[in-house]
């Protein structure tokens, strides 16, 4: 192999071939910046020193392997790296998740608004009837329930399903008993959610007395009376606030296992002492009473 004869300096041969200086960080870069490798290769501009290219890389890699032993050893410099490496790997997971994620929140929101249609042995109220149990609801406590519970037989007459558009999404949902009061009682169209409240007080009294479908709520208020009924009419303060408090405290996990949550500091009601339980935390298997509890009173 003949070897080169050069009869200028480095730096004369980089000014001809226009390179004063190379911007790259690496030896290597640097040598073949010069020589003009990494701008436009070509045959005639390939005439570098192979030996002196290896030492370069050789002395690039040690380089590098010094400065990411520093790196390491410097604790501030190996948090940034970690961080680094796991900004990295989020990165490139980011795409997936987020798909498979997206998928998975639509499925459970696709599933929560899921109705499923009840079937109650009762015909499907008239609007004069409901009419009347509105203005007759706050006479007695049992005109109250009435009132809820004819608005529980309704919700199961009117349609509430969802709609879906031509794509399979949720385009929206049918008029249900907000629909049903525009087209037929429009007078009372304003007080839907007070008329809510009352049809809720109707599904904690069927949750508390265990009445389960096609048992209709009215028939709450038939001879002769359950235990919990009885007790609630007992009470002659026709307030549907209070009616609503007591039955919501007998439906609440406190009343079943007879202790209280811990509360919040500062969150105690004004002027009242701390519970006994303050502060307890409920153990694993009162927790899975809690649960299983709960759940079966939304099975009903």
């Amino acid at each position: 192999m003949a070897r080169n004869e050069y009869g200028h300096s480095a730096y004369w041969y980089a000014k001809k071939g226009g390179w004063t200086h190379s911007e790259h960080p690496t030896l290597t870069g640097q040598y073949l910046d010069i020589h003009g490798c990494l701008g436009s290769p070509g045959p005639s501009r390939l005439d570098v020193n192979p030996l002196l290219l290896g030492a370069l890389a050789a002395a690039d890699m040690c380089r590098s392997l010094r400065e990411t032993l520093r790196r390491i050893a410097d604790p501030a410099e190996r948090d940034r790296m970690k961080r680094e490496f796991l900004r990295d790997i989020r990165r490139l997971r980011r795409p997936v998740y987020y798909a498979r994620e997206t998928e998975r929140r639509r499925q459970l929101a696709a599933d929560r608004r899921k109705v499923v249609r009840r079937a109650v042995d009762a015909p499907k109220p008239e609007p004069a009837e409901i009419l009347a149990a509105w203005n007759a609801r706050k006479t007695s406590r049992a005109a109250a329930i009435r009132l809820g519970g004819l608005l529980d037989t309704l919700s199961c007459h009117v349609d509430s399903c969802l709609r879906f558009d031509e794509s399979g999404n949720v385009a929206g949902r049918n008029g249900g008993i907000r629909g049903w009061l525009r087209a037929c009682l429009p007078e009372l169209a304003p007080k839907y959610k007070t008329l809510m409240r009352y049809k809720a007080l109707a599904t904690r009294l069927r949750q508390l007395t265990d009445t389960r479908d096609p048992v209709p709520a009215s028939r709450l208020l038939e001879e002769p009376l359950g235990e919990a009924v009885a007790r609630l009419l007992a009470e002659p303060s026709p307030a549907f606030a209070r009616l609503f408090e007591e039955v919501d405290r007998q439906l609440s996990p406190e009343a079943v296992f007879l202790d209280a949550p811990p509360r919040r500091p500062g969150r105690a009601r004004k002027g009242r002492p701390p519970a006994p339980s303050e502060g307890r935390t409920r153990s694993g298997r009162e927790n899975s009473a809690l649960n299983s509890h709960l759940r079966s009173r939304r099975d009903l």
